[in-house]
This record gives structure tokens, C-alpha cells and sequence, in this order.
């Protein structure tokens, strides 16, 4: 008994510190970030991540095209639903209802392959998908090569490709920024998007996966419904839509496809 007093105790004092933090941090701490609807904690949801895809890897991170092929077709003789990130954030904001065994595709860091060699692979299997992108280098070569905003037209323009956001700079970490620079980051990258794509920006990921109370409560009031991290396991189970799950495809993708599976049976 004495033990879980000591629990609660030290649990009320974490969100006592927390709100403290926030409040200093001019942050209103006063809401708690939302959470899927009671309805969509079923079915088990994946949500995968690439990055680029070239016929061989520039980097470690990149997938050949040989690999995402393979991908797919596993996707598909396994009988899984590819949803597209829209209709993933209608079941946890409202419980609209999604197919059994789901699976989310995305890509981060709009390298030039995903247009060149994924897209054309994802329009042969109809599987819809969302970039990641950080828009301060659509069109610029960094260590890689970037998409440019007609690339990113064209693809948007199929029906199967949405652009979300992952930062104007990509910082390395947003946790270091001051609040009015995370908050720059975050309404600059949305005003990009929307300028010149022409519709809304929901959707965030943290970049190197970087993030903490107070960015998560800055995406939310900068207007982001979906946030995600690359801590794997099932979207609907994530503490928070501003903290939602994903797989990396890097060492994770049999394990999502198992878990979905031994989900639904």
C-alpha cells in the first residue's frame, strides 16, 4: 500500500513539475494533449518510415529499389490495407471506421528517389503514401538531392501521394530551440505546404526524432492534429497523437507486418 502511495505521489509530482515547466516556458500545460478516440484503439495500426529509395544505397538509411519492391509485394500477398494518412487521422479524431489489418507508408526527408524510383512503384500497387518534407530544401542538394515542389505537385496531383511536414530546417534538435523558434519552424514549414500545394498541413514528424513535452504542446497549438516519432508499436496505443508510433522500416518492417497480423486473428 505504502508502495503505490509512493507511485502516486511521484506521478502527481511529475505532472506538477511538468505544468511548472511548461508555464515557464510560456506553454499552456493547462490541456492534455489529445489522445486516439476511446472507438480506434482497434484495429492494430503500422505506420512504416523510409527515407530514399535508389536502385543502390548512397547512405545507410536509403532502401534499394529492389528491397521496396519486395516490400510491397509482401504488403500485398499478406492481405494488409494501405490507408492513406488522411483517413488514419479521421478513425483517432473521430472513430471513423478503417479496414482490418492497416498499414500507414511514409517517407521522410523528400530525397529525390522517392520520386524518381517509389512513386512509380507506388502507382503500379495503388497504395497511397505521405512525404515528409522539409521545405526550406525542396528542390536543393544537401548530402542528397531533393524533390522539387512540381515533383511534389505531380505526385499530390495522383491521388495517392500527400505532402506533410517535417520542419522548414530540419534542426537537429528541436528540444535546444527557443519557443519562438520551434514555433517558426513549425508555422513556416505549414505556410510552405499550403502556399504552394494548396491545402492544409496536419501532420508533423520530429526531426532525428528529437522532441519533449513542451514541442509536443507547440506542434499542437501551431495547428498540428498528428505528430510522429520513430518509437515502434501500434499508433492507436500511443500516449498521445502529437507522439504517434511508427515503424522504421530499417530493422522493423517483418515485425509490423507480424504484429498487425497477430493482431487480427
Amino acid at each position: 500500500m505504502l508502495v503505490r502511495h509512493r507511485r502516486a505521489t511521484l506521478q502527481a509530482l511529475s505532472v506538477c513539475a511538468l505544468s511548472l515547466l511548461l508555464a515557464a516556458a510560456g506553454v499552456s500545460g493547462e490541456r492534455a494533449l489529445p489522445t486516439p478516440v476511446p472507438q480506434s484503439l482497434t484495429p492494430y495500426v503500422a505506420v512504416l518510415v523510409w527515407h530514399d529509395v535508389l536502385p543502390a544505397k548512397e547512405v545507410w538509411f536509403d532502401t534499394t529499389t529492389a528491397t521496396f519492391e519486395q516490400q510491397l509485394e509482401a504488403i500485398a500477398k499478406g492481405g494488409f490495407h494501405v490507408i492513406a494518412l488522411s483517413a488514419l487521422r479521421d478513425h483517432f479524431v473521430t472513430g471513423r471506421a478503417i479496414p482490418s489489418k492497416p498499414l500507414v507508408l511514409t517517407f521522410d526527408d523528400n530525397g529525390s528517389g522517392i520520386y524518381r524510383y517509389a512513386y512509380p512503384l507506388l502507382k503500379e500497387y495503388r497504395y497511397p503514401a505521405t512525404l515528409f518534407v522539409h521545405t526550406n530544401y525542396v528542390g536543393k542538394t544537401t548530402s542528397k538531392h531533393h524533390n522539387t515542389w512540381d515533383e511534389l505537385r505531380e505526385m499530390e496531383a495522383s491521388g495517392l501521394i500527400e505532402v506533410q511536414s517535417l520542419t522548414a530546417n530540419h534542426p537537429p534538435d528541436l528540444t535546444k530551440l527557443s519557443n519562438g523558434d520551434v514555433v517558426h519552424e513549425l508555422r513556416l514549414s505549414a505556410f510552405s505546404l499550403e502556399h504552394r500545394l494548396g491545402h492544409k498541413v496536419y501532420a508533423l514528424v520530429y526531426p532525428y526524432d528529437v522532441y519533449d513535452p513542451r514541442v509536443e504542446h507547440l506542434a499542437a497549438q501551431s495547428g498540428y492534429t498528428l505528430a510522429f516519432t520513430e518509437d515502434w508499436g501500434d499508433a492507436a496505443a500511443s500516449s498521445s497523437l502529437l507522439e504517434l508510433h511508427r515503424y522504421s522500416i530499417l530493422t522493423r518492417f517483418d515485425q509490423a507486418l507480424s504484429d498487425v497480423s497477430a493482431a487480427a486473428r
